[in-house]
């Protein structure tokens, strides 16, 4: 099976794929999971619940949390396989509450310099369900995708890859694949290390072209 586990929807404030698009779209291209990962805020949820059962889909629930530390931001985490909200806003509770729920955690494009750099290692005392994502479709720069990948397979951690989605012509640029059926089965797969990591970063176009999301445009 295949699964793309970091779309955006237009509840994300910089991206502008409606929750419906992302699954004709998902759809269209025999992608079989896709994980929810807006910014923050989990308000997308609804209507996925509501969608998803008129398309082939399977969708798991899930945020990206922005790591502020007083003025600056440490990173980026993507919280997976959640089952409620994370309310937590320092990294330990935050991890606490994604391993509560039998969540995965993985930290977002860890080397990303256009976005900044994860930071936030020194605050991580459980690294229990804890992730790396190894590939990233909104990273042009080869050597910061193969950066994360070196860190995980030397620390022998598990791993996930998305297309970082804000338009739904990146869907699906970047994935996941291995086998099984269900959501249970996917999850299992990431913590085991038993799954293949398939595509390319898109193109940086759409990075441009998903600022207007922010202008409330949705496709």
């Amino acid at each position: 099976m295949k699964a793309d586990l970091h779309i955006h929807s237009c509840y994300s404030y910089d991206a502008m794929s409606k929750p419906e698009t992302i699954l004709e779209v998902a759809a269209e291209r025999g992608i079989d999971m896709i994980a929810i990962t807006d910014h923050d805020n989990t308000a997308g949820w609804h209507d996925f619940d509501r969608l998803a059962r008129k398309y082939p889909v399977q969708v798991i629930k899930g945020q990206e949390i922005k790591l502020i530390n007083g003025r600056f931001v440490d990173g980026e985490l993507l919280a997976l396989f959640l089952e409620k909200p994370i309310v937590s806003k320092n990294v330990p509770d935050i991890l606490a509450e994604i391993k509560a729920q039998g969540g995965i955690a993985s930290i977002a494009h860890p080397f990303c310099d256009r976005r900044g750099e994860f930071r936030a290692f020194d605050q991580i005392y459980d690294w229990s369900h804890l992730a790396i994502e190894v590939r990233n479709g909104r990273i042009y720069k080869n050597r910061n995708n193969e950066m994360a990948a070196g860190v995980a397979s030397m620390l022998n951690m598990p791993f996930t890859a998305g297309s970082d989605a804000h338009t739904p012509f990146e869907i699906g640029s970047v994935m996941v694949e291995c086998a099984g059926a269900s959501i249970a089965d996917l999850k299992r797969a990431i913590l085991n290390r038993d799954v293949q990591v398939v595509g390319e970063p898109s193109s940086a176009f759409f990075s441009l072209v998903s600022n207007f999301g922010r202008l409330g445009i949705a496709i």
